[in-house]
């Protein structure tokens, strides 16, 4: 109850009884002004609501730690105006705001509509979606109030965001192991190197750009370089059922995730290929992607991936093994590795394909899970470098031992 209800009901309740007491016809009349007040006033907030539609708009694709724009937009619909609409937003989990989320609009007029926007911020990669608006809507002279529920559902995606790692590898180290960096790839732009011309993509470099055939043909052109098979780089991220260990925004999936999109972002950059093998609970899928500017399609099924997946790692090694030419440069991504992974590098191994294992200690983000330090001599022996991950290491110098293939 509200104040003003509690007075004006205080208030007819004296002039009631003066009207009964000594008959007076004016104490009749304010008193049933003030019951008629009332009696308006909820009709008016329980219709108030009635006419509204709203709707929530939020950017569909920004990265971990990067703003996003949510607009709330609130029309009025019927005859006659609202007051006093208080329009509240509930964030997701994990998205933090340093915007106020609830708005108050005095008046609403007839066919007016308002756009209340705040900006927000993910702290972790996924699909977001929100609950429903909560509105508070009241008569004039606020006695009343009413608050309902309103669908107004949006969904925004969240990349995660690579590290960037191609300004800190050794040249000769990684030349030696096959493997070259962005500026020893993008050096190798030579004559003996030149595949053909295209049109002009975003994330193209402007050095690129070939003038006599932009000339020619009206439109921004490139050269386009063939691709060695040293800049590819196979992601196989294990994400079997049960295999998350850790809580909130420091889990095992979310620094596999990390890494995953990190090296298929460096394979981009170094002008080659990233390729992304991963098991969800619908099976196991494989996406290759050639240029930088379509890095969102590996970004894409990296912030939907969930430990739902229904393949051991050594099974989704070998299923994405039937997708690689001899030579190319795989990298496993597990939290947990099972008894038969080491034969299944073997295998890997006698096609000549390079291997390095990112071995996830999941026992230093869950105590109850056994550790898995056993496993790494057999797959080192296998053949694979092996380069263990423990909670609070850093993830960028592991990551360069990985591209360096060194356990």
């Amino acid at each position: 109850m509200t104040l003003q209800f509690l007075t004006i009901l205080a208030a007819a309740g004296c002039l009631g009884m003066l009207a009964l007491t000594h008959n007076a016809a004016a104490e009749y009349f304010m008193f049933s002004v003030l019951v008629a007040v009332l009696l308006v006033s909820y009709a008016s907030s329980r219709l108030s609501t009635r006419a509204l539609r709203l709707r929530r708009e939020a950017t569909d694709r920004v990265f971990e730690d990067e703003a996003l724009r949510v607009t709330l937009d609130v029309t009025n619909r019927g005859r006659f105006p609202r007051f006093l609409l208080d329009v509240k937003d509930t964030l997701p989990q994990f998205v933090d705001s340093d915007d106020r989320h609830d708005f108050m609009v005095p008046t609403l007029w007839p066919a007016e509509r308002v756009s209340l926007t705040y900006s927000a911020r993910p702290r972790k990669r996924g699909v977001y979606s929100w609950d429903p608006l909560q509105v508070s809507a009241s008569d004039p002279f606020g006695i009343f109030q009413r608050f309902v529920p309103f669908e107004a559902g949006c969904e925004a995606v969240v990349y995660p965001r690579p590290i960037d790692l191609s300004g800190s590898l050794g040249q000769v180290g990684v030349e030696a192991r096959g493997i070259s960096t962005g500026e020893r790839a993008r050096g190798s732009e030579s004559g003996l190197d030149f595949y053909g011309i295209r049109d002009y993509q975003p994330g193209d470099e402007l050095r690129r750009i070939h003038w006599p055939a932009t000339a020619h043909h009206g439109r921004l052109t490139v050269i386009e370089f063939d691709r060695g098979a040293s800049e590819n780089v196979a992601v196989v991220l294990d994400a079997k059922a049960g295999s998350d260990y850790g809580t909130g925004l420091d889990t095992t999936l979310e620094v596999g995730v990390r890494a995953a999109a990190s090296l298929i972002h460096w394979a981009l950059a170094s002008e080659g290929t990233g390729f992304l093998a991963v098991c969800d609970a619908e099976g196991p899928r494989w996406v290759a992607v050639e240029r930088i500017h379509r890095e969102f399609e590996a970004l894409e099924v990296l912030a939907r991936v969930q430990a739902e997946g229904t393949m051991p790692a050594s099974a989704l090694l070998a299923w994405a093994s039937r997708h690689l030419q001899p030579d190319a440069n795989v990298v496993l991504i597990t939290a947990s590795p099972d008894e038969d992974l080491a034969a299944a590098v073997e295998r890997l191994q006698r096609r000549y394909l390079r291997v390095a294992v990112l071995l996830i200690d999941a026992h230093s983000y869950d105590a109850k899970v056994p550790p898995a330090s056993h496993l790494q001599p057999r797959l080192e022996a296998a053949g694979a470098a092996v380069i263990p991950l423990h909670r609070g290491s850093d993830l960028r110098q592991r990551l360069q031992r990985v591209l360096l293939h060194e356990s």
